[in-house]
């Protein structure tokens, strides 16, 4: 069977962000213009290949792919398989549309964190989407494929809705991929070639991204984890890891940004890895997410001589009432602890904030920008808090506003710096908020102390023209609210 593993164009940017858990990462864009291999979209179709199919991943958005374009290959496929998130549902799925009206025979699939939490709006919305993949889609969009394939009917398959006779079905979950050894080291060789794939974190090329765990032991209120995964978390053997690794090695890759939620909470195995790393010396650099409650200098020695040179952590608020207001279940001198720790080791640091979160008021906002700076992260991104569909701060919301539900005000044209529904946990204003978000890209970046520092870091042309670029997009969006 023919399928199109799909990251659809988009009308408003080239760097629209589709993850499979958050709703869309960084609120829809990555400000310094980073593009990253889609791993989810990878496992889909490395899955589909293994079985027989014929199969191609168009990252289109990556590839500078048109709408049209896509319009004038869809004819030659049976099935399309796309991705979506909150911010570019409405724009997917009129997408979606017109390639069914292009071609009819078409089977539509979308899977991803907006789809999974409102499967009966999406069906509703989009009447030509024929199948809504619910949580997890490995396995799921494998069966419905190979039943498809074999002419019998997928409507049995568990983890889907869809609709049947004008009603709308929902089948139940799909068990969880318990061992997630059973998945196939995704084949790069599905990725787009040519396609310059840039973040401004990654210090050699050519980089990739991978999974190594699923799920995170943490509750926080704003993240769709815990009702998409649950608290229960699985993980990859270190053998498993460490052979993709060499794979990758052998592929010409030189940097690996790990894309689990929280890479740090597996020490058992990653002891284990990074002695095999070490012993074989794969020589691979690499990046992962970590929460600042779970790093000790021990286990960032190890890191650090394994290969890592960056970790990226959650902070979100610089005042601990905040963290509280939303279950973060860190404090904020383990914030301090961690990235002190990192910058002793030689790892560098990355923070992640948020600005609008429950609770916040000017003064805040302001302790929460004076704090990240005082931890003196290597990077730094900044967003307003989102309910997003999939969290408990959505359900606290949904209960007093159930307008909240129709979800239309989020969509691609404001991306990641619009307040939405913020008016329901905060004083703050939607554009007192949005004002704030540019200030506080100007307060960290444009201090003549740090950028002096970046540049003097700079060991090679490619980093220094990456560190260009990044500075550039973020120089810019600092100065757009003036």
């Amino acid at each position: 069977m023919k399928v199109l593993v799909l990251s659809p164009p988009t009308s408003a940017t080239q760097n629209v962000v589709r993850d499979l858990i958050y709703g869309c990462w960084c609120k829809g864009k990555r400000i310094a213009g980073a593009k990253s291999p889609p791993t989810n979209l990878l496992y889909v179709a490395t899955m589909l290949k293994q079985q027989g199919h014929d199969v191609r991943l168009l990252d289109a958005t990556a590839e500078y792919k048109t709408a049209e374009y896509v319009k004038e290959i869809i004819p030659q496929y049976d099935a399309v398989v796309e991705s979506t998130s909150t911010m570019s549902f409405t724009e997917d799925a009129d997408f979606l549309k017109e390639l069914k009206a292009i071609n009819p025979r078409l089977t539509t699939m979308m899977f991803g964190s907006h789809v999974t939490f409102n499967p009966v709006d999406s069906l509703n919305y989009a009447k030509e989407l024929d199948i809504v993949v619910r949580k997890e889609p490995d396995l799921v969009v494998r069966d419905v494929v190979n039943a498809l394939e074999r002419g019998e009917s997928w409507k049995e398959v568990k983890g889907i809705s869809y609709r049947e006779d004008g009603r709308l079905k929902q089948n139940p979950d799909a068990p969880w991929i318990e061992e997630l050894d059973r998945l196939p080291i995704p084949d790069r060789s599905l990725l787009p070639a040519g396609v310059d794939y840039f973040n401004p974190i990654v210090k050699r090329i050519p980089y990739t991204t991978a999974m190594s765990s699923r799920a995170c032991p943490a509750e926080c209120s704003f993240c769709t984890v815990p009702f998409f995964y649950g608290v229960r978390v699985t993980c990859r053997s270190a053998n498993n890891v460490f052979e993709e690794m060499r794979y990758l090695q052998e592929r010409g890759f030189r940097e690996v940004w790990f894309r689990d939620e929280t890479f740090t909470v597996y020490g058992k195995r990653n002891r284990e890895l990074y002695a095999m790393l070490g012993k074989e010396k794969v020589d691979i650099t690499w990046i992962c997410n970590a929460r600042v409650n779970t790093v000790t200098r021990e286990m960032l020695q190890q890191m650090k001589r394994a290969g890592c040179h960056l970790i990226k952590f959650g902070v979100e608020s610089g005042v601990q009432s905040i963290l509280d207001n939303v279950s973060k279940g860190a404090t904020l001198q383990q914030a301090r602890d961690a990235f002190k720790l990192c910058r002793e080791v030689g790892i560098d640091t990355h923070a992640h904030m948020m600005l609008g979160m429950p609770g916040d008021t000017r003064e805040t906002v302001e302790q929460s920008i004076r704090f990240v700076k005082s931890l003196r992260p290597s990077t730094v991104t900044f967003g307003i808090c989102t309910p997003y569909a999939g969290t408990e701060m959505f359900f606290q919301v949904a209960k007093e506003h159930p307008e909240i539900r129709d979800g239309t005000g989020l969509n691609l044209k404001n991306l990641h710096e619009k307040a939405f529904f913020n008016q329901y946990f905060t004083d703050l204003g939607a554009e007192e908020l949005e004002a704030y978000l540019h200030r506080a890209y100007r307060d960290f970046y444009f201090r003549p102390g740090y950028v002096l520092e970046r540049f003097s870091r700079v060991n090679s042309v490619e980093e220094l023209r990456r560190l260009v670029m990044a500075g550039t997009q973020v120089f810019g969006f600092g100065m757009d609210w003036e």
